[in-house]
């Protein structure tokens, strides 16, 4: 993010996910600026691999799910986030949702009144978003489209800055596609959590070797302001005690044990609701948790 070659290693850890192999993948923090990047990573042709078709966020339509509480689980979550980004833009237009896997959340904006388009690189997440949903879905990367500038009114980014390969450039092109005034939305992992201090290498907000880039909120604020993006607010109301989860079951896997039953009591309903008061109360609001989720708004380009 700063061209400089000078970094000290952060993390070592294996894909604790797929658990394909016993490479071991290392993340740095730059001593220049302080970015924490994937060093050596899988080229942008080989980390396809790394992403199978059953790859956890391709998920299919809620409609679809065999078990009622699935359903009503997921529909909680789709509804508050589409909720949220709807009532932040303040009124309907157009939207991109760049990494749209197979197209949930933008067949929910939808029937909200927007007008949506999607950009995915998987082939079968983006198939699937156009035959599953009818929804206009370009097949590659947010670089290789030719939309025009100023075309949105509000672009969201759902877990997917920390995968690309050049952060820079998505970003650049973010600002350029977004109208004056516009809103931007992105989800990434946050490594000052308390779950990523506490759990080290098996906090799953590393998810290595698919994570790239990881971001620190006052890097975040100057490369946005670089390009005339402002940061409004900040929130953690998302995927926080999952990915508390995720990280107990890697650590225990990773020892040797059965991770069966403290998986089944942990995901048990009982204990999701008593974690509710801290995810949705401290948590979020001191930024506490494993997921940042920022909402940042294009300069108008008038003078105060």
């Amino acid at each position: 993010m700063c061209a400089s070659a000078q970094a000290t290693l952060l993390v070592e850890a294996r894909d604790w996910l797929l658990h394909q192999s016993h490479e071991i993948f290392r993340l740095l923090t730059c001593t220049a600026c302080g970015h924490i990047y994937q060093s050596p990573r899988p080229s942008i042709a080989g980390i396809d691999a790394y992403y199978p078709d059953d790859y956890l966020p391709f998920l299919r339509a809620i409609e679809d799910e065999k078990h009622w509480w699935k359903r009503l689980d997921r529909r909680y979550g789709h509804n508050r986030r589409c909720m949220t980004v709807h009532q932040a833009a303040g009124q309907v237009g157009r939207l991109l949702d760049v990494g749209c896997a197979t197209g949930i959340f933008l067949d929910g904006m939808r029937r909200l009144g927007w007008q949506v388009v999607g950009v995915e690189p998987s082939s079968s997440a983006a198939r699937y978003a156009r035959e599953r949903f009818g929804l206009p879905i370009f097949k590659g990367r947010l670089e290789e489209t030719s939309f025009a500038t100023g075309a949105f009114d509000v672009i969201t980014l759902w877990d997917v800055l920390e995968h690309i390969h050049d952060p820079q450039q998505t970003l650049d092109e973010v600002a350029r596609l977004l109208k004056p005034g516009g809103l931007l939305v992105f989800s990434v992992p946050n490594p000052d959590s308390l779950e990523a201090q506490g759990l080290g290498c098996y906090w799953a907000g590393w998810d290595l070797p698919r994570h790239l880039n990881l971001f620190r909120l006052p890097h975040l604020r100057q490369h946005l302001a670089l390009r005339g993006l402002q940061i409004e607010r900040v929130r953690s109301f998302m995927l926080g005690y999952i990915l508390l989860i995720m990280s107990l079951e890697y650590r225990w896997r990773a020892e040797g044990r059965d991770a069966t039953l403290l998986s089944r009591l942990l995901r048990s309903w009982p204990l999701r609701l008593l974690s509710v008061p801290y995810y949705a109360g401290p948590a979020n609001w001191f930024n506490w948790s494993s997921v940042m989720v920022v909402f940042a708004r294009r300069d108008t380009g008038e003078k105060q």
